[in-house]
């Protein structure tokens, strides 16, 4: 009877050994599977973060030598087509960061968005001769200026989303 309970034994350890390591085996799947697509989403995250920042920085860029150019009287078509698509990529990127971005970072994203639009609306109204009354160039070199601090204050938090340390 000692030798059969022992292979009785011997059996259910084996049986027991074969379920588990299939459990074990499927559960390291699934565990694996689960970082992999945490660590697309963060890095699709990460390049929505980069291409917001990236094209918002370019817009500002555009739309400064739309400012200078209308300043020194050399505004030119190549200037404003440039300003144009600066905008357009701008608003594209945007509009993805509205559906892929953290309710934080899209507050100042938003911002951002805002300050951009109304700056260039500004300049394409003084463009235009459409000016309203508190359309001009100073007006607009100002915002151009005071766009800064919200470019930076949208790279923080995104940075901070994306468990960045704080910037320097």
């Amino acid at each position: 009877m000692d030798s059969a309970v022992a292979t009785l034994l011997v059996g259910i350890a084996g049986v027991g050994g074969t379920v588990t390591s299939g459990y074990l085996a499927q559960h390291a799947t699934h565990r694996a599977l689960r970082w992999e697509r945490e660590r697309q989403q963060h890095a699709n995250l990460r390049d929505c973060y980069v291409g917001t920042n990236s094209r918002a920085r370019r817009c500002r860029y555009a739309l400064a030598d739309y400012v200078q150019a209308m300043a020194t009287n050399t505004l030119t078509d190549e200037i404003r087509e440039r300003a144009a698509a600066a905008m357009d990529a701008h608003r594209e990127q945007y509009d993805e960061a509205q559906m892929v971005v953290s309710d934080s970072v899209l507050a100042e994203a938003r911002g951002v968005n805002d300050m951009i639009g109304i700056l260039y609306g500004m300049l394409r109204r003084i463009d235009c001769g459409d000016a309203r009354e508190h359309d001009s160039i100073e007006a607009a070199k100002r915002l151009l200026k005071d766009l800064w601090t919200p470019l930076k204050s949208i790279r923080d938090a995104m940075r901070s989303d994306l468990g960045v340390s704080g910037s320097d």
